[in-house]
């Protein structure tokens, strides 16, 4: 089994617009970078919501059959506050429980195939409720935080969220490592992530995207604590045309922490631009490292799988 631990629905009105053009800045400079020259944000953002658009996951599905991927696990993101709130006043915008209930809706649509988690900013009147609601009514698996919005994910606002995870019995993903502008990344170094770690050890906390540039925090920390996890959902633009990138902290993190607690996963839609699905599921089943880098079978087959399922209680 394949689980993709880590995936978001775009759409139009998903996330503030100030957002989505910076991820789209990211990515122009990404296809330059030879060149330093070239693409056209605004034509790469028009193109990239019509390929991309997909507000009830049907895309989603038809991708994860292309790459053979099992099951995935939608993570709603809550922006606004780190984006100065602009898409408040756009026509159609989502409030964080209007975006959290597409979510769930887009898992009955696909039962079985999608699962979600509840995202929301902690700063957000009603944040507690809303993740009780979550779990009462949305079937919701998990929390997820996003600090780059602009708080730290130790700040003892995001504690009363914490204990309703701890309560349920469910993981919590915070974001770690960069994010395109107006987001800021220095309110997700992994080494506030160990702090809660550190006052919740019963809690199980996934760093995700393993804290990209800072990959080695994340492993030195998760070594000490652990109810810390990791995934490595986001690093196709370290991978594109340098797979190392990626195989090197995968090796590491595999033998530093064990297979099990190492997790899988694409960050789509946007990054399917940079390296499709099925691609990107080859690349883990069929590492080609020119380091000789090398994984056995049986740790592929646990960190593509059956470290979520086992997380998540799956069978």
């Amino acid at each position: 089994m394949i689980i993709d631990n880590h995936v978001h629905l775009l759409f139009e009105e998903s996330d503030p617009q100030s957002f989505l053009r910076g991820c789209i800045r990211t990515g122009t400079a990404i296809f330059t970078r030879e060149s330093g020259q070239g693409a056209d944000p605004d034509a790469l953002y028009e193109n990239s919501m019509a390929i991309l658009s997909d507000r009830e996951g049907d895309k989603l599905v038809a991708r994860m059959d292309e790459a053979g991927i099992d099951r995935a696990i939608l993570l709603p993101l809550d922006l606004g506050l780190g984006c100065s709130e602009p898409a408040v006043t756009e026509p159609g915008y989502l409030n964080a429980a209007e975006k959290n209930r597409l979510s769930f809706e887009a898992t009955q649509r696909h039962s079985g195939r999608l699962f979600t988690y509840l995202g929301v900013d902690p700063r957000r009147r009603g944040a507690a409720a809303l993740f009780r609601r979550g779990l009462e009514e949305w079937q919701t698996k998990g929390l997820k935080l996003h600090p780059a919005a602009g708080f730290y994910p130790h700040d003892p606002l995001c504690n009363p969220l914490y204990e309703i995870a701890l309560e349920a019995g469910v993981p919590v993903v915070i974001h770690s490592g960069t994010e395109p502008a107006p987001l800021k990344a220095h309110f997700s170094q992994p080494c506030y992530i160990d702090a809660v770690a550190a006052d919740y050890p019963d809690l199980k906390i996934i760093i995700a995207h393993c804290g990209h540039g800072w990959w080695r925090e994340a492993l030195d920390l998760a070594l000490s604590k652990p109810n810390l996890y990791v995934d490595f959902s986001g690093w196709q633009l370290e991978y594109s045309g340098r797979p190392d990138y990626l195989y090197r902290p995968l090796r590491a993190a595999i033998d530093l922490l064990g297979p099990w607690r190492v997790l899988f996963g694409t960050d789509g839609s946007l990054t399917d631009i940079i390296v499709p699905p099925h691609e990107w599921v080859k690349a883990w089943r069929e590492p080609q490292s020119a380091a000789g880098i090398s994984f056995a079978a049986e740790e592929l087959a646990i960190v593509l799988g059956g470290a979520a399922a086992r997380l998540h209680g799956w069978d």
